[in-house]
């Protein structure tokens, strides 16, 4: 994990919403980007990003759950300017309120753009991909690049 530092917001003149220049920017499906940081000049470039608000049902009975707050999941994502970046997705929880339900809390999923547990992002994955085709790169030449 990094050293946390207090993130700098990624657009200071949006303030209610969010900036759809960075969300273009970073290119994640359904997610918005809430703040960007380089702690070092040589470290990982960190994007927060979230979902916005929504009503959501449960996936088992489909009753409308309740929010359970968030929490911050790093993905190890990409390259970006030639140098390593991670992903800190907020994701949201939810509980259900069926007390028939055997559900309980569940977490917000995007199967684009990481899969259910991934240390990844699926973009991060396409990209070793490509890199070992195409440049013959070892998998510790790919973690290298990475900073792993």
């Amino acid at each position: 994990m990094f050293e946390n530092t207090r993130p700098v917001p990624a657009c200071p003149t949006v303030k209610l919403s969010y900036c759809h220049n960075c969300d273009l920017f970073a290119d994640l499906d359904g997610l918005h980007v809430t703040a960007v940081d380089r702690p070092a000049m040589k470290s990982a470039l960190i994007v927060w990003v979230e979902s916005a608000k929504t009503i959501t049902g449960c996936p088992d009975c489909g009753v409308v759950a309740v929010s359970a707050g968030r929490r911050e999941v790093e993905l190890i994502d990409a390259p970006v300017y030639a140098g390593p970046a991670r992903l800190i997705w907020r994701k949201r929880r939810w509980r259900c309120e069926d007390r028939d339900c055997s559900r309980g809390v569940f977490t917000e999923q995007n199967p684009t753009v990481a899969a259910p547990r991934a240390l990844l992002t699926r973009r991060c994955i396409a990209w070793g991909i490509r890199q070992m085709r195409r440049e013959n790169l070892s998998i510790h030449g790919l973690a290298r690049q990475h900073g792993a």
